[in-house]
């Protein structure tokens, strides 16, 4: 235990120049007295606050202190050093603010912690969460790269998206098991409905990616659209993403057969889905409608040309060039 103390506290003097270890329990007045700390002064506080803090802030302004009080902290009215504490750090040998002062974040941050045990319980995840944290961060902040350590993504909501329909197209789900025993599914969701208005009783990375297919194709032809504008310029993101296209393609089919999009596209006119290319079904609705034209002679050369050039940025163009 000693040995955990010494590090923690030798982390918090390097932002600190005093410390306050608030001994609730009263256990470790022992391993207060064995801390061998250099050039750091120890003081147990005991009813001399007006005298030490005239002498930490005027007669040893350089001086590094640690002060340590047997008990719960006073009421902020009666803690006379409240302003010094607030200025500086506290310490806590709880295993919540152990993990804290080992990722070098302050006690704003308890919450998030103490909300999400299960993730800070292994090395591996608060080692690559170090990685990722900065000095601006904020509570909601960290939770996107927790999100993104258990996605094994950039900390980025759209990173964190693909990542975790890359493992759906997979039919794989080790990422999102880590994540809802964590407990951050819930965080997920907040941001998912904040974002791209993604809403649900019973929400999972299916069921969305199920409405963002069948809500962006409502938007381009007039349907019923029940996520946002962002959800579209997501899908739009990832469907051109070369890391992602596979993924893509596979998730496409399968909301395709269950969306039942080629009965759909049988009653509409294939000059209106021009723009729209998120299903391969809707090239192929395109082409045979195309030549059904050309055989009938109901089109130019001139309008053929013009349409097949406007499918050139489509994403299955490669695929269906030769027809």
């Amino acid at each position: 235990m000693n040995d955990r103390i010494t590090q923690a506290l030798t982390k918090l003097f390097e932002r600190h120049r005093i410390i306050f270890w608030y001994d609730a329990k009263q256990e470790l007045l022992g391993d207060f007295d064995a801390l061998e700390l250099p050039e750091i002064e120890k003081i147990q506080l005991a009813n001399n606050e007006m005298a030490l803090k005239y002498r930490m802030l005027r007669e040893q302004p350089k001086q590094k202190f640690l002060l340590y009080r047997a008990g719960h902290q006073p009421e902020d009215l009666d803690n006379w050093l409240l302003d010094v504490q607030l200025a500086h750090g506290e310490f806590r040998t709880d295993q919540v603010a152990l993990w804290l002062s080992e990722l070098e974040l302050g006690m704003a941050f308890a919450e998030v912690v103490e909300d999400h045990v299960e993730f800070f319980k292994a090395a591996k995840r608060r080692e690559a969460l170090k990685r990722r944290l900065e000095s601006d961060d904020t509570p909601g902040r960290v939770r996107m790269k927790m999100l993104s350590v258990c996605a094994q993504s950039e900390p980025r909501l759209d990173a964190v998206l693909e990542s975790l329909l890359e493992e759906l197209a997979e039919e794989e789900d080790g990422r999102w098991r880590i994540l809802v025993r964590c407990g951050l599914d819930s965080d997920l969701w907040q941001q998912m409905e904040r974002q791209y208005g993604y809403h649900s009783d019973a929400p999972g990375i299916k069921d969305f990616v199920i409405e963002l297919f069948k809500s962006c194709y409502a938007m381009e032809t007039g349907g019923d659209v029940h996520l946002s504008s962002e959800a579209l310029v997501f899908l739009r993101r990832w469907k051109d993403s070369r890391r992602h296209e596979e993924a893509f393609e596979n998730l496409s089919d399968e909301c395709a057969w269950i969306l039942n999009i080629e009965q759909e596209l049988a009653k509409r006119d294939f000059r209106d889905l021009l723009e729209v290319d998120y299903f391969s079904l809707i090239d192929q609705k395109i082409i045979s409608d195309l030549v059904q034209e050309v055989v009938a002679r109901t089109v130019t050369p001139g309008d053929v040309t013009r349409w097949v050039r406007q499918r050139r940025q489509g994403h299955w163009y490669a695929q269906y060039l030769d027809l």
